[in-house]
């Protein structure tokens, strides 16, 4: 690649033509304190001079185990400008899963959080010999512990900054400066939906071409536009919108409190842009469907009218909106949805993205109703992020838009989805076996099963290995039916049963928040989750929800029977992933005899 450029070396880049320009904020106590990019490659060389007096060789694989903050972002440059890989790891993982993708991986330097992270590695003892080094980024509570050598940030940065006088930062630039094109940059670890995670391995070259495409995507935003980091720095996506963004656009990474504050943080934070995935939007729309529920006499009603309004007119596509259309639109902005967004947070957002799940169309229709600009995206891993995505409002034959410059793509005779081009993975780590299954004749087999459309977009049915046939031989898509159910804010997840069966049914977890207002205002009396899922009344609610979400379907879709689930999924169990993707085969084995009971 004769334009190739490294990330590292772009960091440095910025540093010398816009010293001044903020690169990252991060509130500490209510205070969003600021980096520029001096800043930024300061701190990345003296990571890098740290790693390199510790021993780590050129190539070595290198963890990071936190959640967003900016030390990540950070030690990621960092552990790439002495020629490391980073190896990013969900800081909700269970020590169970870290014992997995730290093996995996073969890391020997691991960055973590706090000690709620160490004491999963000491719960992990001896059953991790590649492991011969920890850094910790809060040090609070650990006391004297020298678990595997650990030792703080801080301690790290005075090592580096030390070597750095004595002259270390040649070395680390002649680091910097062997960086190829086929280097691997990070490995990202799959969602493990179907078995224990693969560490995809993407390199610097996919990580420069994915660089341009934002340039064309994103490239009418200014430096200095606001972008918040709140989903997990370990997925490719959040990567691609945090840290390719500033890279590519010099935008400006803000990292919050935590994701808990995240309301708050986005209306102090305003960015312009914002990539949610389908389980963030849902619990927006749950948010406002509460607050509307309970918004006195005259205001309530009017805003469930008016949101109501939006819904039908988010239906349709945009370019097709007649006068009546626009002008129903512009009374209701001024009156009532240009203070939803503003409570969201997305008052100032132009160009919002979900992407990373299937999202239903009732939710699409909703948020572009109230006036998020929400355009759909596709991408996975293997893909190094996003791989299509929708023109401004969705306004596309296809559900996921089309294809970035530069991507070939072609649809294989049994519909699976094709593609190859400059942001196609290297392979998985230490896996050939699947990585000669993923990748022939160099085409990407995505296991999405996809139709293109007149336009040239793509719209996606499944994930070809979910794809059901129930007993008389008809081929059932699950996600587009828990997508329709999930359109009621009553329901937060929801798994169908339909594969070699005579009809649908499927497990239900309800929406707290919103089941509980509900009962709340009926009088039920409840203490938990259980006693609220038990309830009768509360199963009438559910049966209710779904028979009208059943009308959206065609018959042999409808589901016939539901059971609602006792507690909510949760990831330590084993039952979703850390991206909070359902474990079928999971599923399907702990709820075996309320599956078999629906059928009875």
């Amino acid at each position: 690649m004769s334009d190739f450029r490294s990330n590292v070396s772009i960091v440095s880049s910025h540093a010398q033509t816009d010293p001044s320009l903020v690169a990252m904020r991060q509130k500490e106590f209510g205070i969003w304190k600021e980096m520029t990019w001096p800043d930024v490659e300061e701190v990345m060389h003296a990571i890098a001079a740290g790693l390199m007096t510790l021993g780590v060789e050129d190539g070595a694989h290198v963890g990071i185990l936190s959640e967003n903050r900016r030390e990540w972002v950070l030690t990621q440059f960092g552990i790439n400008a002495s020629g490391g890989v980073v190896v990013g790891m969900y800081p909700t993982s269970p020590a169970a899963e870290i014992d997995h993708l730290v093996n995996a991986s073969d890391t020997t330097v691991l960055f973590i959080e706090d000690q709620e992270q160490l004491d999963k590695i000491i719960e992990l003892r001896g059953q991790i010999p590649k492991l011969r080094q920890l850094i910790i980024f809060d040090p609070k509570g650990t006391g004297k512990d020298d678990e595997l050598g650990l030792i703080s940030f801080e301690t790290l940065l005075a090592k580096g900054r030390a070597a750095l006088k004595d002259g270390a930062l040649s070395k680390v630039q002649e680091r910097k400066d062997a960086i190829t094109p086929e280097q691997t940059a990070m490995m990202v670890f799959t969602s493990g939906s179907t078995g224990l995670p693969k560490a995809a391995e993407i390199s610097q070259s996919n990580l420069s071409v994915a660089l341009d495409l934002t340039k064309k995507i994103f490239g009418t935003y200014a430096p200095g536009t606001n972008v918040l980091s709140y989903l997990p720095l370990c997925h490719i996506a959040e990567q691609n919108v945090t840290v390719t963004n500033a890279l590519a656009l010099k935008t400006v990474m803000n990292f919050g409190e935590s994701l808990r504050t995240i309301t708050i943080d986005l209306r102090e934070v305003a960015p312009e842009i914002f990539f949610g995935v389908p389980r963030i939007w849902e619990r927006m729309q749950a948010a406002i469907m509460v607050q509307a529920s309970t918004g006195g006499k005259l205001k309530g009603p009017m805003t469930l009218y008016a949101l109501k309004g939006a819904m039908a007119r988010g239906a349709k596509r945009r370019d097709t909106w007649t006068l009546k259309d626009k002008l129903a639109n512009a009374i209701w902005e001024q009156l009532v949805y240009r203070h939803i967004r503003s409570y969201l947070g997305l008052g100032r957002v132009t160009f919002a993205v979900s992407a990373a799940a299937p999202i239903s169309e009732d939710l699409l229709a909703f948020m572009r109703g109230i006036g998020v600009n929400i355009r759909e995206a596709w991408g996975m891993s293997e893909t190094s992020g996003a791989a299509t995505i929708q023109p401004d409002w969705g306004c596309s034959d296809g559900r996921v838009g089309h294809f970035v410059e530069g991507m070939d793509y072609k649809i294989a005779e049994d519909g699976e989805l094709l593609v190859k081009g400059g942001i196609v993975f290297k392979g998985y780590y230490n896996n050939p076996e699947a990585t000669a299954d993923t990748i022939v004749d160099g085409w990407l087999h995505t296991g999405d099963v996809a139709e293109a459309n007149a336009d040239g977009s793509i719209s996606l049915i499944d994930r070809k290995k979910d794809i059901m046939i129930n007993s008389a031989g008809k081929n059932l898509s699950p996600s587009l039916i828990e997508n329709v159910m999930k359109a009621s804010p009553f329901i937060k997840e929801c798994i169908v049963i339909a594969d070699k069966r005579k009809y649908v049914t499927a497990l239900v977890q309800i929406d707290m928040d919103t089941v509980r207002l509900w009962a709340e205002q009926q009088g039920i009396a409840y203490t938990t989750f259980r006693s609220l899922a038990e309830n009768e009344q509360v199963q009438g609610l559910i049966d209710k929800e779904v028979a009208k979400q059943n009308e959206k379907l065609a018959r042999v879709e409808q589901i016939k029977k539901v059971f609602l689930l006792r507690k909510e999924l949760d990831h330590d169990d084993g039952e979703v992933t850390a991206t909070l993707k359902v474990r079928r085969n999971k599923i399907y084995e702990f709820y075996g005899a309320e599956i078999e009971a629906l059928y009875a």
